[in-house]
């Protein structure tokens, strides 16, 4: 990952906030940020994966489309 960092302001709730310091000083992380940049990854990897998926299941039908289609006019 690049060293390179753009400040991205954001407002969490108290809670939230709460639980994030929980977890640095828990050790898990070394900082908030170091915590919400974990928790951004985690979601541009689940969306990729989504995508992913949604390619590859409309690529499975229209495989098994065109499969069924040879079939009938062979």
């Amino acid at each position: 990952m690049s060293t390179d960092r753009q400040p991205v302001p954001v407002s969490l709730p108290p809670e939230l906030v709460r639980e994030l310091d929980e977890l640095v000083e828990e050790g898990q992380f070394g900082s908030r940020s170091e915590a919400l940049r974990y928790g951004a990854r985690l979601v541009i990897r689940e969306d990729m994966q989504k995508r992913l998926h949604e390619r590859t299941s409309e690529s499975a039908k229209d495989d098994i489309k065109e499969r069924l289609d040879r079939k009938r006019v062979s």
